[in-house]
């Protein structure tokens, strides 16, 4: 390369943005991210072989595609490779995928995602629900001890669809109906113990059928149930064989012998509610992502962008 050359390339390095300087200064440093992004990934087949689709540890390498490995499961015949049925499959531009996992855990909108990525908004659209996948099964599974229960509500919303089931209603405009109305409202069930253990669920209504379907099996018993008076938490009760602490708050009744009440979820709506704010409203289709996407943020040993990573490595429905 001749003195010419060299300083057009100079040039041109100088009018990189900053994200693009660091992926080179890698390149120059021998770090390649594509490569390093590769190599975590085949390591769980490595320390763990399993078929994604017979779930068999009977594997073999079965050559290369796009300088990743390729396997051929002995039981099933089927080939796959590291990324085959998890959140990844399929998705491009590996060595964005941290910086985009550090944009969700710092909660920021579409488009900012988007412009400090260096990705179209359709991608960071996709990208998004796809890395939502995971987190939002993650759910308690046992409730014990003192647990806490309570519904709340947010707007119905079709926000993106191109097609309207109902007719378009502008912010600020009252409801056809009053009180909680399925066309107007989505119920959240959440019912948390005082571990911190939380279980959520969008309902259509809250009635004791729904609360059976849904906690069955995961509430202790001998367990205290605390919430409102709503009729279906009283039926739940005494159908689970659950001690049964009722806030009259209406009255003014929030604490019973200053350990019983319903603070810990209120508090914990609260904060879904400002944090879920800040994204202008949630089409209700993907509501169930925002609130597992909470669920994994309100815990802080999650806020790590290496062990979102991780998480997006597990099966899909495993």
């Amino acid at each position: 390369m001749n003195p010419a050359q060299f300083n057009k390339l100079i040039s041109e390095v100088q009018r990189l943005t900053d994200k693009q300087v660091r992926y080179l200064e890698k390149l120059i440093q021998g770090n390649d991210p594509v490569e390093q992004m590769i190599n975590e990934l085949e390591q769980r087949l490595i320390d763990e072989p399993e078929c994604p689709h017979c779930h068999s540890s009977l594997i073999n390498r079965h050559g290369k595609v796009d300088k990743m490995q390729r396997y051929r499961c002995k039981n099933c015949q089927k080939t796959f490779m590291a990324t085959t049925d998890t959140p990844f499959a399929r998705l491009r531009h590996k060595e964005l995928w941290l910086d985009y996992l550090r944009c969700m855990l710092e909660s920021k909108a579409l488009r900012t995602c988007a412009q400090e990525c260096g990705i179209n908004l359709k991608t960071s659209f996709r990208w998004r629900h796809r890395f939502l996948k995971l987190p939002a099964t993650l759910k308690a599974k046992y409730l014990e001890g003192i647990i806490e229960a309570d519904e709340t509500l947010f707007p119905y919303s079709e926000k993106g669809s191109k097609q309207l089931s109902r007719k378009p209603r502008k912010r600020g405009m009252k409801a056809k109906k009053r009180g909680r109305s399925s066309e107007d409202w989505v119920p959240v069930l959440t019912v948390r113990d005082r571990g911190k253990h939380t279980f959520e669920a969008i309902l259509p209504r809250v009635t004791t059928d729904s609360l059976n379907q849904e906690l069955k099996g995961k509430v202790q018993k001998d367990s205290v149930l605390c919430s409102d008076g709503y009729k279906p938490y009283i039926k739940f009760s005494e159908k689970n064989d659950l001690i049964h602490k009722r806030l009259d708050v209406a009255a003014g009744i929030k604490v019973l012998d200053k350990v019983f009440h319903i603070q810990n979820v209120n508090a914990y709506h609260s904060r879904l509610k400002a944090w879920i704010g800040r994204f202008h409203g949630v089409a209700t289709k993907y509501l169930e992502n925002y609130l597992g996407w909470f669920r994994y943020l309100d815990t802080p040993e999650n806020l790590n962008e290496n062990k979102l990573f991780h998480l997006q490595q597990q099966l899909v429905g495993t």
